[in-house]
C-alpha cells in the first residue's frame, strides 16, 4: 500500500480577470497520479468545510483511492496556493494562515491506514508550522513501529513560508534524516548540502541505505544509493505549466518502488524506471494544474516508444 499524508489544497491560477481553481498539494498530487501506475493508494489530509474543500473531496472521489482519510474541518479553511505563470514556469504565494492542511490530527486517521506495509509518503509543507512539525514527528514514530513500511519524503523546499531561511534549513535537514526514500531538485540539494557537485552533496546529507532521486528539469534525473549514482536523461518538451511536474515524476517512481522494491538494487530496473518517470514529469507540464496532467500507462509507453 502507498499512503500519502499531508497537504491538500487548491491551486488558483490567476491570469488578469480569469481565475482557474485546481486541486493541488504535493502529497495529494502524488497519490492521485500514483493510482495510474499501481494499486492500493491511500491519502490522508485535512480540508475546510467550504467550496474549495468540496472541490478537493470531489477530486479524491474521482481518484478512486483504495482508502482515504480526508478530514473536513469546521474550524480551519481550505489552504490555497496562488499560482502565477510566466512562460510555463510558476511562482507561488500561499494563503494558508490557520489553513486546514497543517491541522490534521493523527488521532483522526484510521490506524489501519498506518498499519499496512508498503510506502508512507509524508508532505513537507506542514513543516512550516509548529503544529505540522509535531504531526510529522508523531507520524514518523507511529509508522516506524511497522518494519515493512518505507518512509518517503519530498523535500519541496520553500524558505518563504518559514520565519527565516535558517529555520527552514534546520527543519529540512532534521526531517530528511528520518526518511528512507528522498526526492530533491538539484537546487534543493545544493542549498541544503552546501555543495554544488551533486555526488558530494548526496554523500554529505544521506546515511547508509537511504535512497534519493534528484530531478534536473530538462536534463533528466539521478538515482543515488550508497555511493551509486545513475543519471538518466529526459526528452525536452515545451512546457505550458510546470506545476506538479516533480510530483508526477515522483508518483511514477514511488509506484514503481511499491510494485517492486528490489529495483533500487538493480541498475537495469532503475534506468527503466527513471526513463518513464522523466517522461511522466515532462508530459505533466503540457497542461495547467497538477491533477489530471499525468499520462496513463498507455500514453506513457507510446511517448517513450516515440521519443526515448
Amino acid at each position: 500500500m502507498i499512503l500519502c499524508v499531508g497537504e491538500i489544497l487548491v491551486d488558483i491560477f490567476v491570469d488578469g480577470d480569469k481565475r482557474l481553481v485546481k486541486p493541488g498539494g504535493a502529497p495529494f498530487n502524488l497519490a492521485y497520479n500514483a493510482t495510474l501506475y499501481t494499486k492500493d493508494v491511500c491519502f490522508a489530509g485535512c480540508v475546510g468545510d467550504d467550496e474549495e474543500g468540496k472541490i478537493l473531496l470531489k477530486a479524491a472521489e474521482d481518484a478512486h483511492f483504495y482508502k482515504q482519510g480526508i478530514v473536513v474541518s469546521e474550524v480551519y479553511p481550505t489552504s490555497k496556493a496562488i499560482v502565477a505563470l510566466v512562460d510555463g514556469e510558476r511562482s507561488f504565494r500561499f494563503d494558508r494562515d490557520n489553513g486546514a492542511d497543517y491541522h490534521l490530527d493523527l488521532n483522526q486517521v484510521e490506524d489501519e491506514l498506518l498499519n499496512e506495509g508498503g510506502v508512507a509518503h509524508i508532505g513537507s509543507l506542514m513543516l512550516s508550522f509548529e503544529e505540522g512539525r509535531a504531526f510529522f514527528d508523531v507520524a514518523i514514530k507511529k509508522i516506524r513501529k511497522h518494519p515493512n513500511v518505507a518512509i518517503s519524503f519530498d523535500i519541496n523546499y520553500r524558505d518563504d513560508i518559514f520565519s527565516s531561511p535558517q529555520e527552514a534549513k534546520e527543519v529540512f535537514l532534521n526531517a530528511l534524516k528520518k526518511a528512507d526514500i528522498l526526492k530533491f531538485s538539484n537546487d534543493e540539494l545544493a542549498y541544503l548540502s552546501g555543495e554544488e557537485e551533486i555526488e558530494k552533496g548526496l554523500k554529505k546529507l544521506l546515511h547508509k541505505g537511504q535512497v534519493a532521486v534528484i530531478t534536473l528539469g530538462k536534463d533528466g534525473s539521478i538515482f543515488y544509493k550508497d555511493g551509486r549514482l545513475i543519471h538518466v536523461p529526459s526528452v525536452p518538451v515545451k512546457p505550458v505549466d510546470t506545476t506538479g511536474a516533480g510530483d508526477a515524476f515522483y508518483s511514477y517512481f514511488i509506484a514503481a518502488y511499491h510494485n517492486d522494491p528490489s529495483l533500487v538494487d538493480d541498475e537495469e530496473k532503475i534506468r527503466y524506471c527513471l526513463k518513464r518517470a522523466n517522461a511522466v514529469g515532462a508530459l505533466a507540464t503540457l497542461q495547467k494544474g497538477a491533477i489530471g496532467a499525468a499520462p496513463s500507462v498507455e500514453e506513457l509507453e507510446a511517448f517513450v516508444e516515440r521519443n526515448c
